[in-house]
């Protein structure tokens, strides 16, 4: 899996975990929130999964990248596909938890204002058809004790990475 951004390309997973810490380290006596989504797009016969990280500095600004999927499917059931988004974003969340919880324990530790939240950005909402699939799918962050948001706070799966899902050739 490789991450990239408007400054970086080509970031391997323990890449995007050293530039987030150096991002809080340029400026750890802050709130911040990590928050991961993913969405999708069918085309043809394929389907493109985009997963955005996204990392505020409340107020003062944020770090982002992102990484890209293309499955040889399409995935015609929306249940399918929120499962296989929802999925993508959890498995990028554990690790993140993972490999951030000593160094976020050690910002805590050492700085009075600093905190931070990880948070799930989950494609899906109170309106549509997706509606029928929030419980389970906020249920899947809950047994690990991360939030999970939906639409319309769910701006990491809706926007930043639907922003990078529909931009797919192919073949």
């Amino acid at each position: 899996m490789r991450f990239y951004n408007s400054m970086q390309k080509n970031m391997s997973f323990a890449d995007v975990v050293a530039s987030i810490k150096y991002f809080i380290k340029a400026n750890p006596d802050c709130h911040y929130r990590i928050a991961v989504g993913t969405d999708s797009q069918v085309k043809g016969g394929f389907t493109c999964f985009a997963t955005g990280i996204h990392v505020h500095r409340i107020g003062q600004g944020a770090w982002c990248c992102v990484t890209k999927v293309v499955e040889n499917k399409r995935y015609k059931n929306i249940s399918e596909k929120i499962s296989r988004e929802t999925l993508m974003t959890y498995e990028l969340v554990y690790k993140l938890n993972e490999e951030l919880m000593e160094a976020l324990y050690d910002f805590s530790a050492n700085y009075k204002n600093f905190d931070c939240k990880l948070e799930a950005h989950i494609d899906i909402g109170i309106k549509g058809e997706t509606r029928t699939l929030i419980r389970e799918m906020v249920s899947y962050f809950e047994g690990i004790g991360i939030d999970a948001k939906i639409k319309p706070d769910s701006f990491v799966a809706s926007s930043y990475a639907n922003r990078y899902s529909k931009k797919f050739k192919v073949g």
